[in-house]
């Protein structure tokens, strides 16, 4: 009986072991494609759109790269984000917007993301030839820091990258982890 029982609690422990992480990766998996509803806003923002009135679009042919008008004279661009945000995808905003107007169209920053390490892409390279710039989102959302913004121009693209680290879910789970194998080896051992 006590070597059934063993048995038992050891064949637990193992399944365990194994289903965890199999159940870690599809959680992952799923977050990953996200839900349906995030398909809502991939598409260009309708931001400064007149709705009684009909906007005026690029023509097709015409390049990303420039400014283009609407039917009241406001000067337009589109602007890139991706990452780490509520909202991305390709934006229709001003001619004067800077990166907090932009941040504020794509709903801010998730949870996830890396404030730190964001960086801005030209479409095509400066006068002295940059393309990316780092952008410190950190010190502007606790401090409003602007200093690290960059003039945005037609089609750039800010980037705002994952946090690598570990959250506590996760360390939990390592850790349950642990304490069956060693569960595992005691009982096994015993």
């Amino acid at each position: 009986m006590k070597k059934t029982f063993r048995r038992f609690i050891v064949s637990v422990l193992v399944a365990q072991v194994i289903i965890s992480p199999l159940l870690t990766v599809c959680a992952h998996a799923q977050q990953s494609f996200g839900k349906p509803s995030d398909l809502l806003y991939s598409f260009p923002s309708r931001g400064y759109q007149n709705y009684n009135q009909q906007q005026v679009m690029p023509g097709y042919g015409m390049p990303l790269d420039t400014h283009f008008t609407d039917n009241m004279g406001n000067i337009l661009m589109y602007v890139n984000v991706l990452g780490e945000v509520y909202k991305p995808g390709q934006h229709i905003v001003r001619q004067d917007s800077d990166i907090s107007t932009v941040l504020s169209l794509v709903g801010g920053p998730t949870e996830d993301a890396n404030l730190e390490k964001a960086k801005l892409l030209r479409y095509k390279p400066d006068e002295d030839g940059r393309q990316t710039y780092p952008i410190n989102l950190e010190s502007f959302i606790e401090e409003g820091d602007r200093s690290e913004f960059v003039e945005l121009k037609p089609n750039d693209t800010i980037v705002i990258p994952e946090d690598k680290g570990l959250d506590t879910n996760m360390v939990l789970r390592i850790a349950a982890l642990i304490v069956s194998a060693a569960s595992v080896y005691a009982i096994a051992t015993d």
